[in-house]
């Protein structure tokens, strides 16, 4: 059973072409937070040759990547089959067009943070999606008020069901960022064991929607046994979290020409990563046990979120 899972796990993958590099660099891989189960991971906005960052070209990146995101892989995938067998580019349009759709229009969105966010658990972690939250919304006026997308693993060890709920948050400073993601998370854990919890409409939503990630009968039918509570593997179904804080930070450049380095950037970066983590471990220290819960944090210092939320919101009129 681990084999069929691990490789229909890999099949689920979206592998982009490496491109996101060239947008946002590592600068702090995997890194374990003392005294908890977490790490955290930094990037930083490229610079292009003329020493400008790279916020734009980061925005067009992933909004061309809003069909992936919002469009559940069975709709995808007949959509390709149609245009191989057409010739026509036309169902590919078409979904373009139905995934902006579904984008809410609010001002104050924050639907572009959860795409990069998206990205990253599968090109950095490697765990596809297993739910979507886009098709499941009814209008792009309103933001879906439940998940915002969950990400899974097999670990074939212990034959548990590891589930990566989402958690993306775009503030101007660090610390407002991290107080409202880790009491977001502990809300949702402390949320539990009842009927109509957060976690147990969570998961009504996998069962029901499951067919639409999964192109396997027999490794759906595997997967479902995680989510029944009358089936002994529902007790292997392990939560867990990724979680994604974007923050204004004068470590950029300004001006064009400036003659600072992506290597200036990440000097700058180094410096200030113990407070970041401190930041972290501060965060987490206020709510019980929550070091006990394995979390991955990405960290993202930003010239400016707003300005980069307003061309987002551009790009997808």
């Amino acid at each position: 059973m681990s084999i069929k899972i691990e490789n229909i796990i890999d099949k689920l993958l979206i592998r982009w072409d490496g491109s996101l590099d060239s947008r946002l660099e590592n600068v702090c891989s995997k890194t374990s937070i003392a005294w908890t189960k977490s790490c955290y991971y930094i990037h930083g906005i490229q610079l292009d040759w003329n020493w400008n960052p790279r916020t734009n070209d980061l925005a067009e990146y992933i909004t061309d990547r809003i069909v992936d995101y919002a469009i559940p892989r069975k709709e995808r995938d007949l959509a390709k089959e149609r245009q191989k067998i057409s010739g026509s580019t036309a169902p590919i349009v078409k979904l373009v067009t139905k995934a902006k759709e579904l984008f809410t229009d609010l001002k104050k969105t924050w639907e572009g943070w959860e795409m990069l966010l998206y990205i990253l658990a599968q090109e950095v972690l490697g765990y596809p999606q297993l739910l979507a939250k886009m098709p499941l919304k009814t209008s792009g006026k309103l933001h879906y008020h439940w998940v915002d997308g969950i990400h899974f693993n097999y670990n074939k060890t212990d034959e548990t069901l590891d589930l990566y709920w989402w958690e993306s948050k775009m503030y101007s400073k660090l610390n407002a960022g991290v107080t409202s993601c880790f009491e977001s998370i502990n809300g949702f854990l402390l949320d539990t064991y009842w009927a109509s919890s957060a976690q147990e409409r969570d998961l009504q939503l996998i069962t029901a929607n499951i067919n639409q990630s999964i192109d396997s009968q027999e490794v759906e039918d595997i997967l479902v046994r995680y989510f029944d509570k009358d089936d002994p593997f529902s007790n292997k179904l392990v939560y867990k979290w990724i979680c994604f804080i974007w923050f204004d930070e004068s470590i950029y450049p300004n001006w064009p020409h400036s003659g600072v380095s992506f290597i200036d950037i990440k000097d700058k970066i180094s410096l200030l990563a113990p407070s970041w983590e401190n930041n972290l471990i501060e965060g987490i220290k206020k709510h019980a046990n929550l070091e006990k819960v394995e979390i991955h944090i990405f960290l993202i210092p930003f010239p400016s979120v707003e300005e980069f939320r307003q061309y987002f919101l551009w790009l997808l009129d």
